[in-house]
This record gives structure tokens, sequence and C-alpha cells, in this order.
């Protein structure tokens, strides 16, 4: 036993130091996983934010948002004011005072709560409407393009993929309104037809076009948003009004160009205030970077389009105006078909008020959205 003793006095001064070593080493890990985890941080302090934006409204009724999809906003300091939160000190940058607001959007009786929160030089999110006016055209011409108020994807090859209701997306503009319209890539494996209602104005068809209201493809894509999207997700779709024109079609010289695209024929038509969607012909056409593609039928519409890919095959939003029976489809090219006939979808949607808090928008990495 004395030999033990006398062993560990030998030795102490070593186990001290290991000791001493130890700790440092396992502060230094926690260092580093807390800056690795930092995203996490800054997700709590949100999660705080909107938890206390709740309680703020809890006892402040009067001041919500009244009508469905409105929207009210309360400032982080207005919640420090009001003792529901401390300042927020940057957790990586100690030195820097953090700001933000959280965005309370109403969805039919309920309310969702979005906080924003930004530490300049740790944590910047921005707006994905704003994250798609900053990308440059490359030196293949793809990129965003300006035209007429609206900032659109064009070119084959584009980092405009997004990830929302756990199915990839892809951007195609920012509209004049500053909402984001995106279709999903991950397509309806099942077929559906755009109509099948008899149709006593064209001798042995079926399928009527001419009111949108009223087809099946219009139902199907109601059903799917009602069922599909949560509640704090349909805080971010916003209602437009679709465009549901068409183009006149000369089927007797079919192999000729088409008419110009013009989104003024498709907008001769509209149905207001629709949650969820399909393509438009000419979304398909504004797609391309190759200047000759112009008409609806034109070969080089197929040429520098990330919509001519086997990512898109579906029913187009748009029926032929010379016919109360048939629509455009996509599926490489534009074409159209009897409405009774079946095709798969690209549902579209446009998104409101989406942060972007990571990825680089490509297939692999898509937009992280929040």
């Amino acid at each position: 036993m004395k030999n033990v003793i006398e062993f560990i006095k030998d030795k102490i001064y070593y186990l001290m130091g290991a000791t001493v070593l130890i700790i440092v080493i396992l502060v230094i890990i926690s260092s580093c996983s807390s800056k690795g985890n930092g995203e996490d941080v800054y997700t709590n302090i949100e999660n705080n934010m909107a938890a206390a934006a709740e309680k703020y409204f809890a006892t402040r009724k009067n001041r919500l948002p009244k009508t469905n999809n409105g929207t009210v906003k309360v400032t982080l300091s207005t919640l420090i004011d009001v003792e529901l939160m401390e300042r927020v000190v940057d957790p990586n940058k100690p030195d820097n005072v953090c700001s933000g607001y959280v965005l309370v959007t109403k969805i039919n009786k309920q309310y969702t709560y979005t906080p924003f929160l930004k530490c300049k030089g740790s944590y910047e999110p921005m707006y994905l409407a704003d994250k798609v006016k900053s990308i440059k055209i490359d030196e293949y011409g793809a990129g965003v393009y300006e035209e007429d108020e609206e900032y659109i994807f064009k070119g084959e090859d584009v980092k405009n993929y997004i990830k929302f209701n756990d199915k990839l997306w892809r951007i195609i503009k920012v509209d004049a309104e500053g909402d984001v319209k995106v279709v999903m890539v991950d397509n309806w494996n099942q077929t559906i037809q755009w109509d099948s209602a008899y149709n006593s104005k064209e001798e042995s068809e079926v399928g009527i076009t001419t009111d949108y209201l009223q087809t099946d493809i219009r139902k199907s894509l109601k059903n799917y948003y009602l069922k599909t999207f949560s509640a704090a997700q349909k805080s971010r779709i916003v209602a437009k009004n679709l465009c549901v024109g068409g183009y006149n079609i000369n089927e007797d010289d079919y192999e000729s160009i088409g008419p110009k695209v013009s989104v003024d024929a498709e907008c001769n038509e509209i149905k207001e205030n629709e949650y969820i969607g399909l393509l438009s012909v000419s979304d398909y056409v504004r797609a391309s970077n190759d200047e000759k593609c112009t008409n609806v039928f034109s070969n080089e519409c197929k040429n520098k389009n990330y919509l001519c890919s086997d990512e898109i095959s579906t029913w187009t939003i748009n029926r032929l105006t010379n016919s109360t029976s048939k629509v455009f489809y996509i599926e490489g090219e534009i074409n159209y078909t009897k409405a009774n006939n079946m095709k798969r979808i690209n549902p579209v949607i446009y998104l409101r008020n989406v942060i972007v808090s990571g990825g680089k928008g490509t297939k692999t990495n898509p937009y992280k959205l929040k």
C-alpha cells in the first residue's frame, strides 16, 4: 500500500497536467460544436421570438390581421420594450446586437408566426424574392432576366431549386407584385383528365374547356391544396389571378409555326383568387434563352430551356380558343390534345414572405426555406 501511495505522489503532477489538458480540450470541442451548430442557436432565438409574439397578441387581439392571408408585423424592439424578450446579442459576436420582427398571417381561423432575425455579419437570411433578383446571368446566358417588372429564370442550367413541403420545386419567376412562382418537380404519379364533361358543342368530343372553374383539373388541384399543405405552409402561399385564356390554332396547317406567344392572349380569361394552378404556355416559352423561341410550336423553344426536361410532364392551364375540348400540355415541347385524355401534372403555386436560410439552389442542395 505504501508503495502505491509513493507512486501516486511521484506522478501527481503528471495526473494534474493531464486533467487540465482534458478540460481544455473539452472546452475547445464545446466551443467548436457551438459554432458548428450556429444555425440551431439562431433558430432557437427565432422560436423564442415567435413565442413572444404569440404572447404579445394574446392580449392585443384587436391588432391581429382581420382578413384571410392578411399580415401584421411586430418588431423585436417592441417585444423587448414590453418585456417579453431580452435584448438579443449575437451568439457568435457578443458586441453585435441583433434586430428583427415577427410576421403574423391569418389562415382561416388560425394565425401563423414567422420570425425574421438578422445578426449582421453572422446570420443574415433574406427573402426568396430578393435572392432571385440578386442572381446574375452566367457566360452561357443562363440566369435571371428582368422583363416587364418581372424577374424570370431562363436557360438550361439554372440554380432555381427549392425545398417546400418536403417536395422539390423550381422557381419560375418573381412577378411584379414580388411573389415567387414555383412549379413542383415531383409531379403526380397518377394521370388525370383535364376535363371529362360531355361536350354538346363538338360532336363526339368529351371535355369542356370554356369554363375553368367547372373543370375536373381545377377540382383536383384545389383538393390537393386543401389536403396537402399545413396551415403554416398555406400562410406562405398567396392567391393569384390566373390567366386561363389560350391560343387560336389552325389544325389544317398544324406543321406551320403556331401563333406568337402572348401573355395578353392568355390573360383574356382570368380565374381570380386561385391558390394553386399549372404552368402556362408562356412560362415554357419564356424559360428558353433562344431568341428564336417566340411561337407556340417553335422548335427552338426546346433549346436552353430548363422546363424542357424529364422533370416536367404536365397539362398546362391554357386551352385552344378555337376549340371547346382541347388543351395544351408540356412534354419536352408544347403540344395539345383532347381534354379527356390522361396526363400527369406539375402543380404551380405562388410564395410570399418566404425566407431563405441556406442552400445553393442546386438539385442536390436546394434553397432551404423558413
